[in-house]
């Protein structure tokens, strides 16, 4: 009795390992899944205003924004990166043309936008032209209000 009651004990300790190392390796695969899925973005704003029409009186002489209701304010967008060189690079851009800007660092998790966000990211790093910059940021700020507003 005390034989078969040993072998037991250590067929049930070894089992039970295997098992536990199992479920943890699914569980810290899950956890690595969740974590690449949700980007953090940043968003450069110009202002945020309680009516729609003062956000556009202060944006009128910027032809690159989106305005965005969000609780009880409009924020005004002027672009959006994941890249903190492309950041840097939009901050002063906007700082050459006389605009104020601040940060916003948000969650998107829509894979339409991201996947357009990333090929407009390598196009913005390669350039240095005001023109084509603000051309991109166009672009990002449409497929935003397209993919992830609408």
């Amino acid at each position: 009795m005390t034989k078969s009651f040993f072998i037991t004990m250590i067929v049930a300790i070894v089992l039970g390992s295997v098992l536990g190392n199992f479920l943890f390796e699914q569980y810290k695969l899950e956890s690595e899944t969740v974590i690449k899925e949700i980007n953090s973005l940043y968003f450069l704003t110009e202002g945020s205003y309680s009516t729609k029409e003062q956000a556009s009186k202060a944006t009128k002489d910027i032809n690159t924004s989106l305005i965005v209701k969000e609780d009880a304010n409009y924020i005004v967008y002027l672009a959006i990166t994941e890249n903190n060189t492309n950041l840097e690079k939009l901050e002063n851009l906007y700082e050459q043309l006389g605009i104020n800007t601040t940060i916003k660092k948000m969650s998107i998790e829509n894979k339409e936008f991201l996947a357009t966000l990333e090929q407009m990211d390598l196009l913005l790093e390669k350039t240095s032209n005001a023109d084509e910059i603000l051309s991109i940021v166009e672009v990002v700020l449409a497929n935003y209000q397209e993919f992830v507003l609408e």
